[in-house]
């Protein structure tokens, strides 16, 4: 692919997470040129790496188009550097000048258990305070970063903060946007990356800092049996034909925009597999039950697999 074909497939990419031509080839060829392309940062801390392998994982490969456009320095999944080297990148960072963005995956240990998440020699989270206060954009990647997600559950024993409560106990003024998801969404992450780029200033945020093109509205608005919703059509069991809402589905308190079609990262979700959302993408997730408890007692032993109590 030569460099005018892969400006073209950018843009076309680009206006399927915008929804229109936010950006025009020329805007992208001065971007990709430019000597003055951000710095970035992505550190991994109390997670299980889900939301890198997601990002990683896309069909089209999204690390290449946007290592075009900023300048990755760190990311401990695909750099080439380990062990004393990789941890000298992060201290030399810490007095940079340049224009910084940090991502974050995973909760962060809290101020009385430091020691539960460590990179190197050092506690993860003095890296990650650190670090953002050198940086002019934070993002939370996934839920675990943004709303603790399963760092918080029942019987989890970890002291841990997201990210934004982190850096507002340290007092760093950073701007964070959250991208809860389980894993992270990677178009959520790139339309953050790309408006930044280019506004140099954070896209449009609700008041738990969600971009609010992808969470502004609930799974359930957007679900593809709403009709059967409305017409009180509930599924009984799984695979049953409905509403899934009477077997424990999250839509109506979960806001993201699993459902909307128009992309390849909408092919998969829950709810086009036939199950119920879980709500991976909410401040609420993962909670204690999440399936409702079935009444005949016979056909919960039937379906006691899709149990979770």
């Amino acid at each position: 692919m030569d460099r005018r074909e892969f400006l073209k497939t950018t843009q076309a990419l680009l206006a399927t997470i915008f929804g229109s031509s936010f950006f025009s080839i020329e805007e992208l060829d001065a971007m990709e040129t430019s000597e003055n392309k951000p710095d970035l940062i992505w550190i991994h801390a109390m997670s299980c790496d889900g939301c890198s392998t997601s990002f990683l994982n896309a069909e089209i490969p999204l690390v290449d188009i946007l290592s075009r456009f900023v300048n990755i320095v760190f990311h401990p999944t695909v750099m080439a550097a380990e062990g004393r080297l990789s941890m000298e990148i992060l201290k030399k960072y810490e007095d940079t000048q340049n224009d910084l963005i940090l991502i974050v995956e995973g909760a962060i240990p809290s101020k009385e258990l430091p020691h539960a998440c460590m990179m190197g020699e050092e506690f993860i989270r003095d890296t990650i305070v650190n670090t953002a206060r050198k940086a002019s954009l934070a993002i939370a990647a996934g839920t675990c970063a943004s709303f603790l997600g399963i760092c918080d559950m029942k019987g989890m024993h970890i002291d841990a903060v997201s990210l934004k409560k982190c850096l507002e106990e340290e007092s760093v003024d950073t701007p964070v946007v959250n991208l809860p998801a389980c894993p992270l969404k990677p178009n959520h992450l790139l339309y953050t990356l790309f408006y930044y780029i280019k506004n140099r200033k954070t896209p449009p945020v609700d008041l738990m800092h969600r971009p609010l093109r992808f969470f502004g509205n609930t799974v359930h608005e957007r679900c593809v049996y709403y009709n059967d919703f409305q017409e009180k059509i509930f599924a009984k069991r799984i695979g049953d034909r409905g509403c899934l809402f009477k077997l424990g589905c999250q839509g109506p308190v979960t806001k993201c925009d699993c459902i909307k079609s128009g992309n390849d990262y909408d092919k998969y979700n829950c709810i086009k597999s036939g199950h119920p959302c879980i709500g991976c993408a909410s401040e609420n997730f993962p909670r204690n039950i999440l399936f409702k408890r079935a009444d005949d007692e016979r056909k919960l032993e039937k379906y006691k697999d899709f149990k979770r109590i």
